[in-house]
């Protein structure tokens, strides 16, 4: 079956930021969420085609979805405002999304290099097939990425690190599985301002950290059965990477309010 592109920017579509969020909560609590995507101009897009989301317009940039198509394309009102005002038609399948995410698990950078960079990823209309080379390889960096066994940004630190002088330093990450739409969803539930010291990092840093941020572990990786059941609400929090250092400055790590009260002192 063929892989397809379809693009999202919100600054041109009625799906905004807050479809975003409520589909990621869906995502999360079933396994899936269902949808409408424009196909540009393409009318053969067979029923189970897989697809991928590309972000586009302003950062965070890259990959945020993946799913499968459920309808041949049908004719309905434009996703641009104006055009739709206008009384112009589009494409459009069902959809149905087994993973989304704010934040693009494939970054735009990546996407410029080999094998990618031999496709044209910011398109002007969905519905661009993928060379099956490119999808192949996609496809396989996209299941590491959500499966968490490549994750592109560490949530929990590890709480010592001792280094001998002059020796090469290793970084040393957990090896317990985490779930990466948990983290989509705590995102998506709670923003990007870091839960402890309030800071968001674009406003501080500009456009390359949109987007960015840690998620903490209320309850330590380390203290987790294998049939634990993350909830993003309870269990998760969005915090800057300076705090979480800090939060695992001590066993057992500090609580959000800790960390908060430090703060207040200081």
């Amino acid at each position: 079956m063929a892989t397809f592109l379809f693009a999202w920017n919100a600054k041109k579509t009625e799906w905004k930021e807050a479809n975003l969020t409520s589909q990621i909560l869906k995502i999360a609590a079933s396994g899936s969420a269902h949808d409408s995507w424009s196909c540009g101009n393409r009318k053969d897009l067979a029923i189970g085609s897989r697809f991928f989301i590309i972000r586009l317009g302003l950062e965070p940039r890259g990959v945020v979805g993946s799913g499968s198509t459920n309808s041949e394309p049908e004719s309905g009102p434009h996703w641009e405002t104006k055009r739709k005002r206008q009384g112009q038609k589009a494409l459009y399948v069902d959809i149905e999304f087994d993973f989304l995410s704010k934040e693009p698990l494939i970054t735009w950078e990546e996407l410029q290099k080999p094998p990618y960079s031999s496709v044209t990823w910011g398109i002007q209309a969905s519905g661009v097939m993928l060379p099956e080379p490119v999808a192949d390889a996609l496809e396989k960096l996209w299941g590491r990425r959500t499966t968490g066994s490549d994750p592109i940004l560490p949530d929990e630190l590890p709480s010592i690190l001792t280094y001998l002088e002059g020796a090469q330093k290793t970084v040393i990450v957990n090896a317990y599985e985490r779930n990466p739409q948990a983290r989509a969803a705590c995102v998506a539930h709670f923003g990007l301002r870091c839960a402890v010291c309030d800071i968001l990092l674009a406003e501080r840093y500009g456009p390359l950290a949109a987007g960015f941020i840690h998620v903490h572990h209320i309850k330590p990786l380390s203290k987790v059965t294998p049939e634990y059941r993350v909830n993003p609400k309870k269990d998760l929090r969005p915090v800057c990477p300076n705090c979480h250092a800090v939060i695992h400055r001590r066993l057992p790590p500090l609580s959000i309010e800790e960390a908060r009260r430090l703060i207040r002192r200081a």
